[in-house]
């Protein structure tokens, strides 16, 4: 759309140079993503006198476990910050509603979106390159292969998927994504049929998804990514009970993030290869990355009404 976007790290050391980026850099808008480019843009933005959008993309509920006293500081601070934003977007509906009741000024709710045709009808090349490195993990494509993307992180019961794996002899587990604090090594180690891979380009994700009969996401949160991409994909998806308050979606499949429960879930799936279940989800259903977009481009025009819209 004509809006040149610099993305830069402020985690760790890294916020040394996104601030030098911000400062050296001719921005008309400084965007800061929770946690801790809302935290560094805030202050940068009134330095620099530019306007500042703050981006929330994750709950504050993401960090309830650190010490008390550092979630209550960081929680005053962050709520500070979007008080005094210029915007504030939220993809969380329950952080949204939240905005709304600490009186945060017309904040504006963009949940996330899937690419759908992306992943609905991968590339031929893609598809390709996803089978060679299948394979070259020792991998059969044509196996049953249930699958988790993202984050290797504690809390999306990758360990009890793991422990379902033991008595899954029939399927491949894939765990694709970043070690994240989870330790994925030790879920894999001695299984047969369970396979972390490491990360790999986004561009290849639907891919993997193409080769895949399930998607695993048992995920305590509003708005996993990979739900939708898994959905789009048309990919029966297992989710915890909690998932029906969100999603009607069709393809999903309900499980207690236990690993009997895990088991019982997947041996429940018609008897039959899951890969002959018919999983349709009507584009409309999903948002589409392109409607996201033009809403921040709206965003934007309203922040800078000097420029030329065109």
């Amino acid at each position: 759309m004509g809006v040149d976007v610099t993305l830069v790290d402020a985690t760790g050391f890294n916020a040394l140079s996104a601030a030098r980026e911000a400062i050296t850099g001719d921005y008309d808008i400084i965007v800061g993503n929770v946690r801790m480019g809302l935290y560094l843009g805030y202050p940068l933005s009134v330095v620099l006198r530019k306007p500042f959008v703050g981006d929330v993309t994750d709950p504050l509920s993401q960090i309830e476990d650190l010490p008390r006293a550092v979630f209550s500081l960081l929680e005053r601070y962050e709520w500070f910050v979007l008080d005094r934003a210029d915007a504030s977007v939220f993809v969380y509906q329950s952080s949204y509603e939240e905005a709304l009741e600490r009186g945060i000024i017309d904040p504006v709710r963009l949940p996330n979106a899937v690419d759908y045709q992306r992943f609905a009808d991968p590339d031929g090349d893609v598809i390709d390159q996803t089978d060679s490195i299948l394979r070259e993990n020792g991998i059969d494509p044509d196996d049953q292969i249930a699958i988790y993307t993202g984050s290797m992180v504690d809390r999306y019961h990758l360990a009890e998927v793991g422990k379902a794996a033991e008595q899954l002899p029939d399927w491949e587990f894939v765990f694709i994504g970043k070690e994240r604090g989870a330790d994925i090594h030790s879920i894999v180690a001695g299984k047969s049929n369970a396979h972390f891979l490491g990360s790999f380009d986004y561009e290849l994700i639907p891919g993997f998804l193409s080769h895949s009969d399930l998607g695993l996401c048992l995920i305590d949160a509003e708005q996993p990514l990979k739900l939708k991409e898994f959905t789009a994909a048309g990919l029966p998806t297992l989710v915890i009970p909690k998932m029906r308050q969100w999603y009607n979606y069709d393809n999903l499949i309900y499980a207690d993030p236990t690993p009997d429960a895990i088991v019982d879930a997947i041996n429940g799936l018609d008897g039959t290869a899951i890969s002959d279940r018919e999983v349709e989800t009507d584009e409309r259903e999903l948002e589409s990355w392109r409607e996201i977009s033009q809403q921040y481009y709206q965003l934007f025009g309203r922040l800078r009404p000097d420029r030329d819209s065109d």
